[in-house]
């Protein structure tokens, strides 16, 4: 089992606003708040509006599946055409892992001739091999950070990877779920959530 950090909310309502603090503080103006989809986007809203950012786009990386790397470079399934040109543009992410999300994003964007691109993330892992501009916590090590609002994609995500090697049901991945959740000290209605979630997982893990 890989180690595993949950952020609770508080926690990550904190850094979020710790983030829009940095950016500030380094007298960074954004017009343009971009943020990647999906884990960057809570972050991404709190800065616009702390920072009082209305141009607030969001691009899709296609690069994470459930449980593992789906695909070695990242696909961009959508950019604000049109939205970015000669303004300054912060990219926002939840976690720079690898990097390569953060890499070829803000490639993308540098040929909508903006202004200037800038990168901020909540947590930088050491496997990455990109330093964003701004970010909060720097990791020592490898660890799988849970955010909240990702409850059920990574507790179905831990569990499936818990239970590789086999076909597993949706009462066997609920039940790991549910322990798991147990065992991070999670407080959320998680059981009513998992029931609600479980099934439309277990269909894309079944399709692989």
């Amino acid at each position: 089992m890989v180690e595993v950090v949950y952020v609770t909310w508080r926690k990550a309502i904190q850094l979020c606003y710790g983030l829009a603090r940095r950016i500030d503080s380094s007298g960074y103006r954004p017009d343009v708040v971009v943020s990647i989809m999906r884990g960057g986007v809570v972050p991404a809203l709190i800065i616009s509006d702390v920072l009082n950012v209305d141009s607030f786009y969001a691009v899709r990386v296609k690069h994470w599946g459930i449980a593992e790397e789906l695909h070695p470079t990242p696909l961009i399934e959508q950019l604000p055409q049109g939205r970015v040109e000669g303004k300054r543009v912060i990219l926002v992410d939840e976690i720079a892992d690898t990097g390569k999300t953060l890499e070829i994003a803000t490639r993308e964007l540098l040929k909508l001739s903006p202004r200037e691109v800038r990168t901020a993330v909540l947590h930088l892992k050491p496997t990455s091999v990109v330093v964003p501009d701004y970010y909060i916590e720097k990791l020592e090590k490898w660890v799988w950070i849970f955010y909240p609002w990702s409850l059920a994609e990574t507790l179905i995500a831990l569990s499936a990877r818990e239970l590789k090697g086999r076909e597993a049901s949706e009462e066997e991945l609920l039940s790991t779920s549910i322990n798991l959740a147990r065992k991070l000290g999670i407080r959320a209605p998680v059981k009513k959530v998992l029931e609600m979630s479980v099934k439309h997982y277990a269909r894309e893990l079944g399709s692989r």
